[in-house]
């Protein structure tokens, strides 16, 4: 199932401010690239992240 437009901002909003506080890199750091959120995009784009979108199931409710 592909990820919405909010799940993939979230993800790479997550990333890119684990980028900034020191986590390594999963990827080779590109030489023109210095923006974190650079960096979660081409990381995003390449499939390395292990990050995963959990998404509930409504629940069925049924009447008595």
């Amino acid at each position: 199932m592909e990820n919405t437009h909010f799940e993939i901002a979230r993800i790479i909003g997550a990333r890119a401010l684990q980028l900034a506080m020191g986590a390594p890199m999963l990827i080779k750091k590109p030489a023109d690239v210095y923006d974190p959120t650079d960096i979660a995009k081409r990381e995003l784009d390449t499939g390395v992240l292990p990050m995963t979108v959990k998404r509930p199931m409504p629940q069925k409710i049924e009447a008595e």
